[in-house]
């Protein structure tokens, strides 16, 4: 595999890893903080969620959480 084709590999991976779907759980292992805490976040407007099924289950885009963190720390 030559570089080019190497970071293209690379660049895809991280994107795909970036924009990974996590549950309100995963997120607040992230945060290391509590469930409570990542749900008072979302409805406050400071961390955006997707919701799925039946608009009850939040799911989190990695991406997401490490910008709010990078801009809050």
């Amino acid at each position: 595999m030559n570089k080019k084709a190497n970071y293209g590999f690379k660049k895809d991976s991280l994107s795909r890893e970036l924009d990974q779907m996590l549950t309100v759980t995963e997120a607040a292992e992230i945060f290391g903080v509590s469930k409570s805490t990542i749900r008072r976040l979302n409805n406050l407007g400071e961390i955006k969620s997707y919701r799925i099924g039946t608009g009850k289950h939040r799911r989190f885009r990695k991406r997401d959480l490490l910008e709010y963190l990078d801009k809050n720390s």
